[in-house]
């Protein structure tokens, strides 16, 4: 049942939730047409990463995880992006704290990859970005790499160059002794040869020292290999129009939904005979659409117009208050609300009327002695009624009650109203005119005031053989109807079951028997006319 109710709920307010699909999706459209399109261009480039000297594989995959995460950090670091707005000559276009804004760098997970990132408005500038910042970085970076052997080559570049000197120096002196003949000339040149041999030697280690350094530079330096350079990419990354008119679109549905079970989930009015049963345990012995109509006249459709639907849901009423009343037979019927203008003297004169219809003799007594309109409704005067019968013992009770156009249903109007209602309805003389109504009818009907406001329907629904509550349609508390209830059942009334009133005709959309009557006397032709150009039929003495 909770299924179907919320099925129901979204039917009826689906007019809702397609405004809010309309409208989100609208606002997202107009917003992304006027949104400046941005542009994204990526560079890929691979890590040449040195080796970490270490065999153990776990010890390698930290080394490579900390190295690609440090490269991340630094090829967005200032020195970069300065250098490559000066390359661009970008400078008065965009400034570094907006550069840094617009470029990402991210390392592919489980490679040796990190991509370059740049969104732009301008797509040829972003990719000139993504490629410039790499190449400027690679460049920084080989410095940096250079600096780290820098002093030590550079000490035994200069200790190689003082060893050649050294040795082209010994090479002119023996070359001036080759022809020596004297001992002491011969000694000279052993001598220098030996100084050059030793020179040699030292040259040859300098030599073979320089080369490992150089070496060890190039097998230890990382740095970065550009693998593919970012292209020019005409097709904007935001604003995406379609996607985001749809997401908007489902959330603006998802939201007006949202809306209207929060709406129902607060809202404490009745809406369903289900609500009545779980509050008071009484049974839904009609449901009553809104009568259209001006005026008070015209809400008396069960002799207006006593083919129509709501008429026919009068007869329902009357058939099952028969149901309700199998061990007593029903002779007096008491009609209240919980609540002032809840139509409890509408449903009392048109259940008077249905009940008249059936050949039974009736009358309806306005018992409402503070506020009574059964006289306006009926078009009748208001010189006598209840307070005249009540007042007047000489007179036959027969003698306060006024014909009506409807055969055998007579009217008992308030009459003259009397500043303490409550103490005439709990007369002895209340009691014996009802006595006397009963003796000239088969069935009174008694519209009294709300119980909620005076006492008055609690004083004579005891003296009833029910009592009937009608309650309106998203209007009417649960909490009040509850405690009308209470109060009648406390005054020991004979609870005969509830009336929804004013019933909104979508919230009967399931209830066969309405709209099978509403398509059998409003969708067909009637007396070969249709019901859109046949004039109503007014009773005689009834007033618009």
């Amino acid at each position: 049942m909770e299924i179907r109710h919320y099925f129901a709920l979204l039917w009826r307010w689906a007019w809702l939730i397609v405004l809010g699909i309309v409208l989100a999706g609208g606002l997202a459209y107009v917003v992304s047409r006027n949104t400046t399109p941005v542009y994204q261009a990526t560079a890929v480039y691979l890590l040449d990463r040195a080796p970490s000297g270490s065999g153990n594989e776990y010890a390698q995959s930290l080394y490579e995880q900390k190295l690609a995460q440090s490269y991340v950090r630094m090829v967005n670091t200032r020195p970069v992006r300065e250098e490559t707005i000066t390359r661009l000559g970008i400078g008065e276009e965009l400034g570094e704290g907006r550069l840094t804004g617009m470029v990402s760098i991210s390392a592919v997970p489980e490679t040796n990859l990190i991509t370059i990132r740049v969104q732009d408005t301008d797509p040829a500038r972003a990719a000139a970005i993504a490629n410039t910042m790499g190449f400027v970085f690679i460049e920084q970076n080989e410095i940096r790499e250079s600096q780290r052997y820098a002093a030590p080559i550079a000490d035994w570049e200069q200790r190689l160059n003082e060893e050649a000197g050294i040795i082209e120096e010994l090479d002119i002196q023996i070359n001036t002794l080759q022809e020596a003949e004297s001992p002491e000339e011969m000694a000279a040149l052993s001598r220098l040869e030996t100084l050059r041999n030793e020179a040699r030697v030292r040259y040859t280690d300098a030599f073979n020292k320089l080369n490992g350094l150089q070496v060890s530079q190039a097998q230890e330096s990382s740095n970065l290999i550009q693998i593919e350079s970012a292209q020019v990419n005409q097709n904007p990354i935001r604003p995406r129009t379609e996607t985001n008119v749809l997401l908007a679109a489902l959330v603006g549905g998802i939201l007006a939904a949202a809306f209207i079970f929060l709406i129902d989930y607060l809202d404490d009015t009745v809406k369903s005979p289900q609500e009545i049963t779980a509050d008071t345990g009484l049974s839904t012995l009609g449901t009553i659409a809104m009568i259209k109509g001006e005026d008070l006249p015209d809400r008396l459709i069960a002799a207006r117009a006593p083919r129509d639907p709501v008429s026919e849901a009068y007869r329902v009423l009357r058939t099952n208050l028969s149901f309700s009343a199998v061990d007593e037979e029903l002779k007096t019927v008491l009609v209240t609300s919980s609540s002032p203008s809840e139509g409890k003297s509408t449903t009392a004169a048109n259940l008077a009327v249905v009940l008249a219809q059936t050949g039974k003799r009736v009358v309806l007594v306005d018992a409402d002695l503070r506020r009574p309109i059964q006289h306006k409704i009926f078009s009748t005067a208001n010189n006598q009624g209840l307070t005249t019968a009540i007042l007047d013992n000489s007179t036959p009770v027969a003698f306060h009650l006024q014909k009506t156009n409807m055969p055998d249903l007579e009217l008992m109007t308030s009459g003259p109203i009397p500043p303490n209602p409550a103490e005439l309805l709990n007369s002895h003389r209340m009691v014996q005119v009802i006595e006397d109504l009963l003796k000239e009818v088969d069935v009174v009907v008694f519209d009294t005031p709300p119980v909620m406001t005076v006492a008055d329907a609690t004083i004579l629904a005891p003296r009833m053989h029910g009592t009937l509550l009608v309650v309106e349609s998203g209007r009417t508390r649960r909490g009040a109807l509850a405690q009308a209830f209470e109060r009648l059942n406390t005054a020991n009334a004979h609870m005969l079951g509830v009336v929804i009133n004013k019933l909104n005709p979508r919230r009967l959309r399931g209830s066969g028997y309405y709209y099978k009557y509403q398509y059998y006397y409003s969708g067909v032709k009637e007396y070969g006319r249709s019901p859109r150009r046949r004039r109503r039929s007014w009773l005689p003495g009834f007033k618009r």
